[in-house]
């Protein structure tokens, strides 16, 4: 399961919350932001959530781009990232950005829920239908090609 789910104290109250990251699969900064965030919400439409309550987003720029290249690429990250937690009617309120040896985008979302309002994807029973938001497979391809062109680069050094 993607997301935790942890009941609390006051009056049949659950916490739901989940954390996910990625590192670049388009050259569009902006885009890639959109698209870091449209997944980590994904998780809590997965089980049915359709509000989130928080976003926090993580963000690791390279320390082999230039300073101007961070000055460029960073802002838009980040634009894309807020821009579509509030289409999905959220907002950022906080995260943390380092400067790391790779390019990594994502984020935390968090909701506060009565236990009707969320569907453990282990309570499934037969006759329920599957929707699929997207082709399965999608996470292995893009990780197929970054192993293609790490492959290549280190070919290419020897």
């Amino acid at each position: 399961m993607d997301s935790c789910v942890i009941p609390l104290r006051h009056g049949g109250l659950s916490l739901v919350q989940t954390t996910d990251f990625f590192y670049p699969l388009v050259e569009d900064p902006y885009m890639m932001g959109r698209i870091a965030c449209a997944n980590v919400l994904s998780d809590l439409y997965a089980m049915g959530i359709t509000e989130c309550d928080n976003m926090l987003m993580l963000l690791s720029v390279s320390q082999s781009m230039s300073e101007k290249e961070r000055e460029k690429v960073t802002p838009l990250m980040i634009k894309g990232f807020r821009d579509a937690a509030e289409e999905g009617g959220t907002a950022v309120t906080g995260g943390q950005t380092v400067v790391n040896p790779w390019i990594i985008i994502g984020g935390v979302a968090t909701v506060v829920c009565q236990q009707n309002e969320f569907i453990m994807p282990d309570s499934a029973v037969v006759g329920d239908v599957l929707v699929l938001t997207k082709p399965l497979g999608t996470q292995v391809a893009a990780n197929a090609l970054e192993q293609i062109k790490l492959f290549s680069n280190v070919k290419k050094k020897k």
